[in-house]
């Protein structure tokens, strides 16, 4: 498995890869840490799937893969070229070429700032992400060492930087003899991405190259699905493996938590409702995960003036100018007492964080992306038996109409959003009633690893002897066999 980043905060990645070695597959997962130079980090893992993080300037490769003495694979380093001279000389003279033209409908208007736009349009051309994504070749210099040497049956590429990667290694594995089959699990739309122009052009231009060339794609929903089938004229409508939550996670025991290192504790589950100060009875909406203005949050603060008693707690990260700019919006409006900032969990706990909340808000705003998107808090806050109140996107607005657990309004529209919310709060147990035993297991991890796995084995025309016993799920230095 390959993906470009450190793994440590990508839920998909992390659950493909316990269980696809939960199945029986050796699974080696190569991550990317932006910091990391020399040599590649020492292994970790995620049950029995090994991780192994890169950076771009990787100067060692794996000569071979030996066994300690009690089994488990250990990694043998020797020196790899690093990158040349030359090649840092082009990097530095393409950084001052971008840095000298201007995305079009940017400039002032002059003569020479039409004359920039014009130099972009010629130099970033058709999404050449060959010359304007190098980062890509300099990773896939760090991987392809470890990958030969793994002599993989499968390549599954994660997100949009990866699928070149994934069938340049193959074709050249194929030419020495087995080409591994390649499956690419497309995240996003990318061209839908919010990404600086001519990064989104280099990535639409990346996956326009290789998408076809992979044995199968997969992806996040099945609208993106026919989206991508409709733009690259594929033969078959791309699987969809959904980002839900586990039902189970393997190793906790029932009363038991992990903090964020992986660690297990008896303490009290985390509450939501807890972390903000609030009774039992104050109702309770909740947005969990990035903030950004098109998040849309900014609606959820402003209906709080037409809902009264209802307070909003936004689940973030560390703040930044735009969660002050929300506070400094709730102030203005009368209603600070009524928002709360709260601190994230580890993510196998956030459905039972979420769960003394009374719904769940998905207020995004209307971009490409958003339209195709079944988003990882969507089946957090089903599987925290949530009602949902979200706008209306077109994938996540149909879901919840279709399953009845729910309310859909008009984008930005906060007159319309208190509404909606009013009308939940009314009658939150019919809506919360639709989440049946049988929903939740179709829409869990448990249910998608499945449909994962019987990609696996077409791909492949086998399927390995599952593992016995029960590992923990989280990452450890050390592996559990």
């Amino acid at each position: 498995m390959l993906v470009a980043n450190d793994v440590r905060l990508d839920s998909r990645v992390q659950k493909a890869a316990y269980s696809a070695a939960e199945a029986g597959y050796d699974v080696l997962l190569l991550g990317y840490e932006p910091n990391r130079k020399g040599r590649p980090s020492d292994p970790a893992y995620i049950g029995a799937a090994q991780v192994v993080r890169t950076g771009l300037h990787n100067k060692w490769q794996i000569a071979q893969w030996p066994l300690k003495d009690d089994g488990a694979p250990s990694l043998r380093l020797m020196p790899f070229r690093a990158l040349s001279f030359a090649s840092s000389l082009d990097y530095k003279a393409r950084r001052r070429i971008v840095q000298r033209i201007k995305e079009p409908g940017t400039g002032d208007g002059s003569v020479k700032h039409r004359a920039k736009e014009v130099l972009w349009k010629v130099y970033f051309r058709d999404g050449d992400w060959r010359r304007t994504a190098r980062h890509l070749l300099w990773l896939e210099s760090s991987w392809s060492a470890l990958i030969e040497e793994f002599e993989p049956d499968l390549i599954h590429a994660h997100d949009m930087h990866t699928p070149g990667i994934a069938v340049r290694v193959a074709d050249k594995l194929g030419r020495k003899g087995k080409r591994p089959k390649v499956l690419y699990d497309a995240h996003e739309f990318v061209a839908g991405v919010s990404m600086p122009e001519q990064r989104r052009l280099a990535y639409v231009g990346l996956e326009g190259e290789y998408v076809r060339k992979a044995d199968a794609v997969i992806t996040v929903s099945p609208l993106l699905g026919q989206w991508l089938q409709e733009r690259y004229h594929l033969t078959e409508t791309p699987g969809v493996v959904a980002n839900a939550p586990m039902l189970h996670v393997p190793g906790d025991e029932p009363g038991d938590e992990r903090d964020e290192s992986g660690n297990t504790d008896s303490a009290e589950a985390p509450s939501l409702r807890k972390a903000c100060g609030l009774a039992d009875d104050v109702p309770l909406l909740v947005y969990s995960g990035a903030v950004s203005p098109m998040r849309g949050i900014a609606t959820m603060v402003a209906g709080l003036p037409e809902l009264p008693d209802v307070h909003v707690a936004v689940v973030r990260g560390a703040d930044t100018e735009f969660t002050r700019a929300l506070q400094k919006q709730a102030e203005d409006l009368g209603v600070a007492d009524r928002l709360h900032m709260v601190g994230y969990v580890a993510p196998h706990l956030v459905p039972q964080y979420l769960a003394s909340a009374d719904i769940g808000v998905i207020p995004i705003l209307h971009t490409p992306n958003h339209e195709v998107a079944l988003i990882t808090k969507y089946y957090e806050y089903m599987h925290a038996k949530l009602p949902i109140v979200v706008s209306d996107v077109q994938a996540m607005a149909d879901f919840t109409r279709e399953l009845g657990n729910g309310e859909v309004f008009t984008a930005e529209d906060a007159h319309e959003y208190a509404q909606a919310v009013a009308k939940v709060l009314a009658d939150r147990p019919a809506y919360a009633s639709r989440y049946t035993d049988d929903l939740l297991a179709a829409n869990s991890w448990e249910g998608q690893a499945e449909v994962l796995g019987g990609v696996y084995a077409r791909l492949l025309g086998r399927e390995p002897e599952p593992r016995t016993g029960v590992r923990a799920f989280g990452e450890t230095d050390e592996p559990n066999a």
